[in-house]
């Protein structure tokens, strides 16, 4: 970065947050806690900045209102309330994680529940599954297809066209379905 510093004030989105990064090749915007912050190539002049956020106005101000739209339907727990999930999903997931593996002839390594804010789940290559405790939150066919697609990554680790038939098979062809619904189900917020 030359002459940027590492913030910038705009009109309409307010103070941008910037950081600098050797790899970037280019100019990356993206929403993070309520602020625009871009990432910024190496050797970057402001003038190249203020032409990009120019360039791309129309584009971050749908970022910036789809952002608002999806904190306005966050819920906003207590730690208390937290703290319940934490014991529900303790208490109800694996077991219902382990049904759902052995009904497929599948196993997993062992399952942790954690306070993620970013994933529903998530399956290692070593066959490791990590559910939110936030699936709670969730209804029960989509807590059952969030398990189904973890596990389903014990078989395909990736997102193939294989994966998707697979998890299609399980959940009664419904698997496109389920994950449009659980694209409009939203993390809470701390």
């Amino acid at each position: 970065m030359k002459d940027i510093g590492t913030f910038l004030d705009d009109q309409e989105f307010g103070r941008i947050c910037l950081r600098s990064n050797r790899r970037a090749r280019r100019f990356v915007f993206r929403i993070k806690e309520d602020a625009l912050v871009c990432t910024i190539p190496a050797g970057a002049r402001k003038s190249d900045l203020i032409r990009a956020i120019e360039e791309l106005r129309p584009r971050l101000r749908i970022m910036a209102q789809r952002a608002e739209e999806r904190r306005a339907h966050q819920q906003r727990l207590t730690p208390e309330q937290t703290e319940s999930l934490r014991q529900q999903a303790k208490k109800l997931l694996p077991p219902r994680l382990q049904a759902l593996a052995s009904a497929r002839g599948l196993q997993f390594r062992k399952v942790n529940i954690r306070k993620s804010h970013t994933r529903w789940g998530s399956c290692s290559s070593k066959g490791n599954i990590s559910l939110s405790l936030y699936l709670m939150l969730l209804p029960p066919h989509l807590q059952d297809y969030v398990m189904q697609h973890e596990l389903t990554h014990l078989i395909e680790m990736n997102h193939s066209s294989r994966f998707w038939a697979l998890l299609d098979e399980v959940t009664a062809g419904n698997a496109l379905q389920y994950r449009k619904e659980i694209s409009n189900c939203h993390l809470p917020v701390l």
